[in-house]
This record gives structure tokens, C-alpha cells and sequence, in this order.
């Protein structure tokens, strides 16, 4: 760690990088680190504990709870709740108005490389989609994408993409999250998608530094 990088806030015992940007009400908790490369919007709140890595881009109106982190690389769309202890790894997407419950852990690569030189290498983009719910103790795995409107159970295993929009998974009949059930226009759980919205996008050059053997530009 380059201790030069970075300012320390006493009253909070934070430590901040000096080329940290931020938009109007932000706010942070006790013991924080924002790591260098970080960028968050207007009305960004976080709670104890929080570890932002490099690379983390934060939009605007959005929670991060006590003891979350992220890996690095990563986007936190508009309107986003993270609770407490979740992990967003790197090379995830988070579009806008999801929420992620407690303690979610999510993961980018496909392969372990450790001790391993000759296994390939490779890095795979995950999405949460527009106003999806990722149930506490979730685990998602690289490379998946949760439909816009998906409710994901409480402790689903998430390991292949979840592709209905508006409809309800969890762990049953198989040990991984599965179509449980749609939910049509009226039902007080679905989520009316805008027509425009356009799902976020990682930036090429970040792409490039950040994850040199992605498999999709995000």
C-alpha cells in the first residue's frame, strides 16, 4: 500500500485516497478506505467499515452499508442499496435500482490461477440487472447475469444466467437458483423497466487496465 496516496481523516480513522472524486452529499462511516481510481456520485452514503478498491465507480443515490466491499473494477448504478458485509467483486455491474441484500458474495474469474501457470486465463462480467433483488447470503457466480426485475431468494447459488425479467428464483427443485414463477403488470413485486434505459456499460480503457483477459467489454 502507498501510504503517500493517501489522506487520513482522524475523526473518522478513514483512510482516503487523495485523487478520491465525489459529487455533493457524500458521507462516510467510521474506518473506511476509498482506494485510489475510485469515483462516486451525488448523494453517496457509507456506513463502517466500507473498502472501496480502485476502479470502483459509484453513480448517484446510493447506500453502502457497514463492512461491504469492493474488489475493484466494478459499476454501482443509480438508486442502489448494498446492506451490510455483501462483496462486490470486480468486473460487476450493478444497474440502477437494484438491491442487494446482506452478505452477497460474488466472484469475476472463471479459473484459478494460483500455482497453476498453465491454466487460462479468464475474467467474466457479471450484471445485476435494473431493479433486480439479490436475496441475503446470495452467491453469484462469474460471468452471470440476473434479469431486470429478478427476485433472487435468500441463500441461492447463482451459477447460470437467470434470463426472465419480473419473475421470482431460488433454490428448488435443484441446489441453484432456478424460475420459481413470473409476475405480470400489477403485481406489487414487478418492476416497470424504462423502454430507453440503456444497462451500464464498463469503460473500454478501464477494461483494458482493470481486466486484460474480460471476455466481453460489459
Amino acid at each position: 500500500m502507498d501510504w503517500e496516496a493517501y489522506d487520513f481523516h482522524p475523526e473518522s480513522g478513514s483512510w482516503i485516497a487523495k485523487d478520491f472524486r465525489h459529487g455533493e452529499g457524500f458521507d462516510f462511516g467510521l474506518q473506511c478506505i476509498i482506494d485510489p481510481d475510485v469515483m462516486v456520485g451525488s448523494d453517496v452514503k457509507l456506513g463502517h467499515r466500507v473498502h472501496l478498491a480502485a476502479g470502483t465507480r459509484v453513480l448517484d443515490d446510493v447506500e453502502i452499508a457497514d463492512d461491504c466491499v469492493t474488489t475493484g473494477i466494478c459499476i454501482i448504478g443509480n438508486h442502489v442499496r448494498i446492506r451490510t458485509g455483501s462483496c462486490i467483486s470486480k468486473a460487476v455491474i450493478i444497474d440502477d435500482w437494484c438491491f442487494v441484500a446482506a452478505g452477497i458474495m460474488s466472484s469475476h474469474t472463471k479459473n484459478i490461477y494460483h500455482a497453476r501457470p498453465n491454466a487460462p486465463k479468464k475474467q467474466l462480467i457479471t450484471r445485476f440487472g435494473y431493479g433486480s433483488v439479490i436475496g441475503s447470503r446470495t452467491n453469484a457466480s462469474a460471468g452471470v447475469t440476473i434479469a431486470p426485475g429478478a427476485i433472487v431468494g435468500y441463500g441461492s447459488h447463482v451459477v447460470i444466467d437467470l434470463e426472465e425479467p419480473n419473475a421470482i428464483y431460488y433454490n428448488t427443485p435443484k441446489p441453484y437458483a432456478t424460475l420459481q414463477k413470473k409476475l405480470e403488470p400489477g403485481d406489487p413485486y414487478y418492476v416497470e423497466i424504462p423502454g430507453d434505459y440503456v444497462p451500464l456499460r464498463f469503460d473500454p480503457d478501464m477494461l483494458k487496465r482493470y481486466l486484460p483477459h474480460a471476455e466481453s467489454t460489459g
